[in-house]
């Protein structure tokens, strides 16, 4: 209904421009004037409404990071489930015989189960190496940041505007490991389960000269740049579109334990199997200076001024080199759309694959519950 009313409203007002333009005596100058005003309006509109769509992609990958956090946490809980399922049957076991009790005596406690989360079985499968460098007193996570409130604080302060479900997982202090709340969060790097962002003097650091934070889902991998005496150290993430932040370190040990953490971000398998999207705008971005200098050679530059043109003639220059500028940032907008359009469809299928594994998790452990409630009744009956 809303499509079929701004079609109506267009064409309405389509038909009474060309109204006005033929009712009234003007000159071709001023017709052209009004059609190239319509085609930039036409133009600005594209922009925002592709705007438009690059935000709303933000807010779906966001909500994808929310749900999958969901889904690894109930893979996570599979895994207490079964410890507990697995001590319930070595009691059973010892309950329902004197040779079960005395065979129990002798192996002793059962020995913890392997994690059957999807991350543990691929990590098993590729010889990841999970264990972590140790954590320095500088970088606070779990407990630590709830007894320092460290999410409210920043939320009064407005250093940082929280989605829903978003929450702060490590905070690594740059004002010292034993400095407050007030110091720390005014000079830190923050890393919460969506995204990745520096504060310095209390405030937000622009990393690219745009952005002031990154996606976790984007990041490829990341790398230690050593710094000096009078330098921090930098730990430098590549992301898979292609650009690059840098966040910085007091600590040698704060920057190694935090180059792990982010080269721990599972995205290997989220890579774009196509064009990235800054190959894609610079190739673009190649053609259209490669047409303009085609036709610079056979009409001189279009964007300086020519000796003896026409009003007209010089309208159409500036026109073209306004819209040229337009269809550039239409093009950068449109190639993230379909880079997150990809990572959206990736994320999906991931989490499909995830959805698929705890189904399976689900089913055994509903069997072995079933067999262990099946040999407690049995008890039950003697």
């Amino acid at each position: 209904k809303i499509y079929f009313e701004w079609i109506f409203a267009e064409s309405s007002l389509n038909g009474a421009f060309r109204t006005q333009m033929t009712s009234q005596n003007l000159t071709y100058e001023d017709k052209y004037r009004h059609i190239a005003r319509d085609t930039e309006r036409r133009m600005e509109d594209t922009i925002a409404m592709a705007n438009q769509c690059n935000d709303l992609g933000d807010q779906t990958l966001a909500m994808l990071a929310i749900d999958r956090e969901k889904l690894l946490r109930v893979d996570q809980d599979l895994d207490f489930i079964n410890s507990s399922l697995q001590r319930a049957e070595y009691h059973l076991h010892s309950m329902e015989s004197w040779g079960g009790a005395i065979g129990n005596y002798f192996r002793g406690q059962p020995k913890p189960e392997r994690s059957g989360t999807l991350a543990a079985k691929h990590a098993r499968k590729h010889n990841v190496d999970e264990k972590a460098p140790p954590c320095p007193p500088s970088v606070w996570r779990g407990s630590k940041l709830n007894e320092m409130k460290v999410q409210k604080f920043m939320e009064d302060s407005k250093l940082h505007s929280f989605f829903d479900g978003e929450y702060v997982m490590y905070l690594c202090s740059n004002a010292g490991a034993r400095a407050s709340v007030s110091k720390a969060c005014a000079d830190c790097v923050v890393l919460t389960n969506l995204r990745a962002f520096e504060i310095s003097a209390g405030k937000r650091v622009v990393a690219d000269g745009k952005n002031k934070d990154f996606a976790l889902r984007s990041v490829e991998c990341a790398e230690l740049i050593k710094g000096t005496l009078m330098k921090y150290d930098r730990v430098r993430i590549s992301m898979w579109g292609g650009r690059t932040y840098d966040l910085s370190f007091w600590n040698r040990k704060s920057s190694l334990f935090m180059l792990w953490v982010f080269n721990r971000i599972p995205v290997n398998s989220r890579k774009w199997n196509g064009i990235p999207s800054v190959e894609s705008g610079n190739a673009s971005r190649e053609v259209r200076k490669a047409r303009a200098v085609a036709s610079g050679a056979r009409s001189g530059n279009i964007s300086e001024p020519v000796e003896g043109e026409s009003e007209i003639q010089k309208m159409a220059r500036e026109h073209n080199a306004r819209i040229d500028d337009h269809l550039d940032d239409l093009s950068a907008i449109l190639d993230n759309v379909a880079f997150k359009a990809k990572m959206i469809g990736d994320e999906v299928r991931e989490q499909n694959k995830l959805t698929k594994h705890i189904n399976e998790r689900v089913e055994e452990t509903h069997v072995r519950l079933k067999a262990s409630d099946k040999r407690g009744r049995k008890l039950l009956r003697r």
